[in-house]
């Protein structure tokens, strides 16, 4: 469910890295707002979420309209 922009911004062994996190990742995610027509963006807190990094990580993920009824994450930390 990534955007063809998202996969060609991020190495595979990346997106593995951040889709298999350690066994205590949590995360937090706030209320969206509109950016545009067909694009939202949300505030997300990571904790945990790998063994090197136990510090709470902040990104904003965006998410687009990619057809009728169907969304894409845009943009990944």
């Amino acid at each position: 469910m990534l955007s063809d922009a998202a996969r060609d911004g991020v190495s595979p062994d990346k997106l593995q890295d951040f889709f298999s996190p350690s066994p205590h990742a949590a995360y937090e995610i706030q209320h969206g707002k509109r950016v545009r027509n067909g694009e939202y963006a949300f505030p997300v807190v990571l904790f945990g979420e790998s063994e090197t990094s136990l510090q709470p990580h902040a990104f904003t993920l965006v998410v687009i309209r990619a057809g009728k009824n169907e969304w894409a994450v845009d943009r990944l930390p």
